[in-house]
């Protein structure tokens, strides 16, 4: 008899508190506490409530353009180069000078010329492209090289750009 009883007591009690306690609900992985931070990234410094201000700048101060430099600053210069671009018009041009510093002209005139008395004839070359996309006939570029020997001679056509170099 005390069996039934704890039984009844249990079937009846039972309903009774569920319908008094909420139904229980998994929390939402995804919503996080705010002040549990174990997965978010540590900041540098904490975010400022002042009114942001863009920061003052002032334009670089422009620098002379670097002259070509037509024989080494050290050692002998046992070999001669001359650089030629020719067509009609401007173009503009790239090459190495005595230093292997690379040179670039901007809207040279048409034909030039310049020559250089350097150490030896790794970075010999010039380039040259029209300034605009516009057809102004063929560009010619050569490079002579003397000095080094046999006459080393790089003669090339281009029609909107053209390389020559010594090797």
């Amino acid at each position: 008899m005390l069996t039934l009883a704890l039984c009844g007591c249990v079937c009846v009690a039972g309903p009774l508190l569920g319908r008094l306690a909420p139904d229980p609900i998994a929390e939402n992985p995804y919503d996080s506490d705010p002040d549990d931070d174990r997965w978010s990234l540590p900041t540098a410094e904490p975010p400022s409530t002042e009114p942001t201000t863009m920061p003052t700048t002032t334009a670089p101060t422009p620098t002379p353009d670097k002259k070509p430099i037509t024989r080494p600053t050290s050692g002998p210069a046992p070999v001669t180069v001359a650089y030629e671009v020719t067509g009609s018009g401007r173009a503009d041009i790239s090459y190495y000078d005595a230093e292997s510093d690379l040179i670039h002209v901007d809207a040279a005139e048409l034909p030039w010329r310049t020559t250089i008395r350097t150490n030896g004839r790794s970075r010999v070359m010039v380039e040259a492209t029209w300034p605009d996309i516009e057809y102004h006939g063929p560009l010619d570029c050569t490079v002579t090289v003397t000095g080094a020997g046999r006459l080393v001679v790089d003669k090339t056509r281009g029609y909107w750009r053209t390389t020559c170099t010594a090797g």
